[in-house]
């Protein structure tokens, strides 16, 4: 069982309920919001480097959980109309089982149970036909409509001897997918076998060679860093990566301080010093980092760094934000500070304003009053924390001799 706590009080007054968010605060993780509207240029390196996958997947071997689930399904010929319902049992079930099976680390529901929201097939739906393990076209709620037919179109096929199509189209899942175990989903683990390994690597090559994730299951060891950009054996990746990684680790470490920056405004906007004081720290350790790596940051070829990102149809308006506060950054005799830049602070100001309009905290008061006191610092990673956990557990598969 899970125990949670809850805070309540009266908002008696303004000071009272600023205290109060303050408390709040500390209890929550450093978000991951997109308050620099800078997701496009976030999610395209994302999806360069572990396509398929999102920030709220977990565990790799739920790209095999969810198609066994539905194949399961299709062999009873459940539906359509009860899909759903069928396979959200057996997901509430796979839950269950992971649990009692002693996993603690990355079991969707984990905290919600019955009341989850979005289930792995959900989660994981783009990423199966992302990795050609899904052969359906559609959405998942035209797949579950689309059963009815599908059965009676296999039956029609299979009475004029035709097995390898069905109805005319392609089978819904790989054929090659492994089997599930005989008790799935019972006594119910994240280990994957040897067999499971290597068909998901062999969808990896097949589907994204040329990704990060790709290469990883293909050639490293397991490693355990917060940013692909750390990997111990970088030096040693294909040309092509490490230049990816390079100016994906420029752009992260730069642009994050517009974050700090935009969050030291507010603390000013609502007096708050305590929290002045931490972003002002932050910043200056951020700015810090940044004096160690001048010389590289000052070399950055930024117009490669625009050529590589331009399948990613980046906003005017974004390309025109970065490359201000770049040049503010980079291009003056060394390393601007933003915590004393006027220039550099109307430009975050602006930004916000520009992205938000009337809830524009820096303008509003009321949304303001509703900042949890710590909005979209997290250095951007490009899902490196999970691409890397699906890459172990693969890794970690190929090495099992089951």
């Amino acid at each position: 069982m899970t125990n949670s706590s809850t805070i309540s009080w009266l908002d008696f007054s303004e000071s009272d309920r600023r205290n109060m968010v303050q408390v709040i605060s500390m209890f929550k993780q450093r978000d991951t919001r997109d308050e620099m509207g800078l997701a496009q240029i976030r999610d395209g390196f994302a999806e360069m480097f572990f396509p398929g996958t999102t920030t709220i997947q977990t565990r790799a071997r739920y790209f095999l959980f969810v198609p066994w689930s539905y194949r399961i399904l299709e062999k009873r010929k459940t539906p359509s109309f009860k899909v759903e319902e069928r396979m959200r049992y057996i997901e509430l079930q796979a839950m269950e089982q992971l649990e009692k099976s002693g996993e603690t680390q990355g079991v969707i529901g984990q905290r919600s149970g019955k009341n989850l929201q979005r289930f792995p097939s959900s989660i994981y739906w783009n990423g199966l036909r992302t990795w050609k393990i899904l052969k359906y076209p559609g959405h998942q709620y035209q797949y579950h409509r689309s059963l009815d037919h599908f059965y009676r179109s296999k039956r029609a096929s299979l009475e004029r001897e035709s097995p390898e199509y069905v109805g005319g189209s392609k089978p819904n899942w790989d054929q090659n997918l492994p089997g599930h175990p005989s008790n799935f989903p019972e006594k119910l683990t994240f280990t994957i076998t040897k067999k499971e390994a290597e068909y998901l690597s062999e969808r990896l090559l097949i589907s994204c060679n040329r990704s990060l994730l790709a290469y990883l299951v293909k050639n490293m060891s397991p490693v355990d860093v917060a940013f692909g950009w750390l990997h111990p054996e970088k030096e040693s990746f294909p040309f092509y990566l490490q230049m990816k990684l390079h100016h994906a680790m420029n752009f992260s470490e730069t642009m994050q301080g517009t974050a700090l920056l935009y969050n030291l405004l507010l603390a000013e906007k609502q007096g708050l010093e305590t929290r002045i004081s931490d972003f002002r720290e932050r910043l200056h350790g951020w700015y810090g980092n940044l004096l160690i790596r001048e010389n590289g940051l000052k070399n950055w070829d930024r117009n490669e760094f625009w050529i590589l990102i331009s399948p990613f149809n980046v906003y005017l308006s974004t390309q025109k934000f970065v490359n201000e506060w770049l040049s503010l950054l980079l291009d003056g005799q060394g390393i601007t500070n933003p915590v004393e830049s006027q220039e550099m602070r109307q430009l975050v100001h602006y930004r916000e304003y520009r992205l938000k309009g009337k809830r524009s905290r820096l303008e509003n008061q009321r949304h303001l009053e509703l900042w949890s006191g710590d909005a979209g610092t997290s250095q951007l990673d490009f899902r490196w924390r999970i691409g890397n956990q699906i890459a172990m557990d693969i890794q970690n598969g190929l090495k099992g001799g089951q």
